[in-house]
C-alpha cells in the first residue's frame, strides 16, 4: 500500500473520521476497542497479545491518555486538509471529558494505566477488575505517560476547576506516614493515602509527570501549594542519585526482588530530567507575575535536570552495537534489560520511546550528545524492517515514525525522511489492510487504544506533512511517551 504523502494523509483522515463517528454514540468520547469492520465498540474483550496485561485495558470504555496523540493529530489534520469537523470532534471529546468525567472524590482523572471512563456504566472504569473480577477496592490512578501542556490548556479552557482539582488530588500519591514516600498508584474514588507496601513503586518518571502537572496548575492559579509540592518532589530524588547521577527504578525494593533491587533506570532518569525542563519553562513564564519563588525553583529544576541528562548518557549503552539500556545494576553497571526496536511488552519500552524523550531534552537544551543518542536509535529503525512473526504493537511503529520525522525536522537530513516514508509503507501494509481503522497490533483483527494506534496516526501524519509541506510542520512532535 505504498503511497504519496497525500495518500498517507487520506488514510489517516479516514481513520480520524471513523473515530469521530464512533464517538458520536458516546457524547464525543472514543471507545477504546473497536471492530475493524463495523467500527462499533467491542462487547467481548479479545485475548491479550503477548506482553499485554488485562489490567491495563479499557474494555467498554474510553481513555484520554491513550487518545491524546490522536486528538492532537486531528487538530492538525483539520487545518492541513480543510476538515474543520475533525477539530470540532476533538473539542467535543475534550469538553465531554473535562465537564463530565473529572468530578471524582479525589479530583484525579479516570485515565492512564489502570483506570478509564466506562462508557456503558457512565462512570469510572476499573481496569483491575478486568483481570480480577472479584477484586475489591476502587479504581487506581496512574498517569501512564506525561500529560502534555497543550492538553492541560484545552482542559483548562473547558473546565478550569478540574485542572486545579486534579493538581490537588496528586497529593494522594504520597504514602501515609513517615518517612516521606510516594507511589505511582493512588485511589481515585476514596480520599485516602495509600499504605506503605513492601516496594515503594515510586518510579522517577512519575515524579516528573506530577511536577509538570503542578507547574501548569500554578501557571493558572498562582497557588503556593503547587510550588510546595513541586519543591518536595524535586528534592525527593536528588539525594537518591548514584555517582553517575542515575536513579533507581524505585527507591525501596526488597533485596530478594532481583528485578528491582538496586536496579538503575536510565530512561526514567532522562524522563524526569525532560519533565523538569518543561516545568521550568512554564514557571519562568509566570515568574514575574507570581513572585520570585517560581523563578528560583525553575533554576533548581534546570540544574538538576542537567545532572539527570548526564546520568542517562553515562549508562552502559553500546550505540555502535544497538544496545540501548533501559535497566542496569547499580554499582556493577551490568545491563539487565535493553530496549527492543520492535515488539515491546509491558515494562520494556521500544527504543524509540526513550529516543523521542532524548530529542525533547535536546530541543530544550541544545545538547548534541542527546541528538546523537537519538540518531543512533533512528538508524536502527531505518535498517530493521517490521518482523513477520511478532505482534508488534501500533505504539512501536508510531513512535518509530515519530522519531524519524523528528530527526528530519531537527536536522533536515533527507536520509531521515526517506527512512520514515519507507517505514510508513510497511505500516500502511500491516495496519490498514482491513479498512479505515488500523489494527492495534500486527496480526490482530481489532483496534485497541491501549496498544498505541494514537501514536501511529500521529507519526504517519507528521511524516506526511513534513514530506508534503516542508518545515515548519503544523503538527508538533509528541513527547508524552517518556
Amino acid at each position: 500500500m505504498a503511497g504519496s504523502p497525500n495518500e498517507i494523509l487520506d488514510v489517516v483522515v479516514g481513520a480520524a473520521e471513523v473515530l469521530a463517528r464512533a464517538g458520536e454514540a458516546h457524547q464525543g468520547l472514543f471507545p477504546s476497542l473497536l471492530d475493524l469492520d463495523s467500527h462499533t465498540m467491542l462487547d467481548q474483550l479479545p485475548d491479550p497479545i503477548p506482553g499485554q496485561r488485562q489490567g491495563d485495558r479499557s474494555h467498554r470504555g474510553s481513555n484520554l491518555i491513550h487518545d491524546e496523540a490522536a486528538l492532537l493529530t486531528m487538530y492538525a489534520l483539520a487545518e492541513a486538509t480543510g476538515r474543520p469537523a475533525l477539530a470540532a470532534a476533538a473539542d467535543r471529546y475534550l469538553e465531554r471529558f473535562a465537564t463530565h468525567c473529572t468530578g471524582t472524590a479525589t479530583g484525579l482523572f479516570p485515565w492512564g494505566e489502570h483506570a478509564y471512563w466506562h462508557l456503558s456504566a457512565d462512570g469510572v472504569g476499573n481496569s483491575g477488575r478486568i483481570s480480577r473480577p472479584d477484586a475489591t477496592g476502587g479504581a487506581t490512578h496512574d498517569h501512564l505517560r506525561q500529560a502534555p501542556l497543550w492538553l492541560w490548556e484545552k482542559l483548562d479552557g473547558f473546565a478550569p476547576a478540574c485542572v486545579q482539582s486534579f493538581a490537588a488530588g496528586l497529593d494522594f500519591h504520597w504514602v501515609a506516614g513517615e518517612p516521606l514516600e510516594y507511589i505511582r498508584h493512588a485511589p481515585i474514588e476514596q480520599r485516602t493515602h495509600p499504605s506503605r507496601a513492601a516496594r515503594s513503586c515510586d518510579f522517577p518518571r512519575h515524579g516528573g509527570f506530577y511536577i509538570l502537572d503542578w507547574a501548569f496548575a500554578h501557571s493558572r492559579s498562582g497557588e503556593s501549594r503547587h510550588l510546595e509540592q513541586m519543591g518536595r518532589m524535586l528534592d525527593y530524588w536528588w539525594t537518591r542519585r548514584d555517582a553517575d547521577d542515575l536513579l533507581l527504578i524505585e527507591s525501596r525494593s526488597p533485596a530478594e526482588d532481583e528485578r528491582f533491587y538496586q536496579i538503575n533506570a536510565p530512561g526514567q532518569t532522562l524522563s524526569l530530567g525532560a519533565s523538569l525542563l518543561e516545568a521550568a519553562s512554564v514557571l519562568e513564564v509566570g515568574a514575574g507575575a507570581a513572585g520570585s519563588d517560581p523563578g528560583e525553583l525553575a533554576a533548581i529544576m534546570r540544574q538538576r535536570a542537567e545532572a539527570y541528562l548526564n546520568g542517562f548518557l553515562a549508562a552502559p549503552h553500546d550505540l555502535a552495537n544497538g544496545v540501548f539500556v533501559i535497566l542496569s545494576r547499580r554499582g556493577s553497571g551490568e545491563v539487565t534489560q535493553a530496549m527492543p526496536i520492535w515488539g515491546s511488552v509491558y515494562g520494556v519500552w521500544p527504543a524509540s520511546y526513550v529516543a523521542l524523550t532524548a530529542l525533547c531534552a535536546h530541543r530544550l537544551t541544545g545538547r548534541d550528545d542527546l541528538l546523537a543518542w537519538a540518531a543512533a536509535v533512528g538508524e536502527r529503525y531505518a535498517a530493521e524492517a517490521l518482523p513477520e512473526d511478532v505482534a508488534v504493537p501500533a505504539m512501536d511503529v508510531g513512535l518509530g515514525l515519530g522519531l524519524l520525522a523528528d530527526l528530519y525536522d531537527i536536522t533536515a537530513a533527507p536520509h531521515w525522511l526517506s527512512a520514515g516514508l519507507a517505514l510508513a509503507d510497511q505500516a500502511m501494509d500491516r495496519f490498514f489492510d482491513r479498512g479505515a481503522l488500523p489494527r492495534g497490533a500486527v496480526g490482530i483483527d481489532w483496534y485497541e487504544s491501549q496498544m498505541g494506534p494514537s501514536f501511529l496516526l500521529h507519526g504517519l501524519t507528521r511524516l506526511a506533512l513534513l514530506a508534503r509541506d516542508g518545515q515548519p510542520c503544523i503538527l508538533p512532535p509528541d513527547y508524552t511517551a517518556r
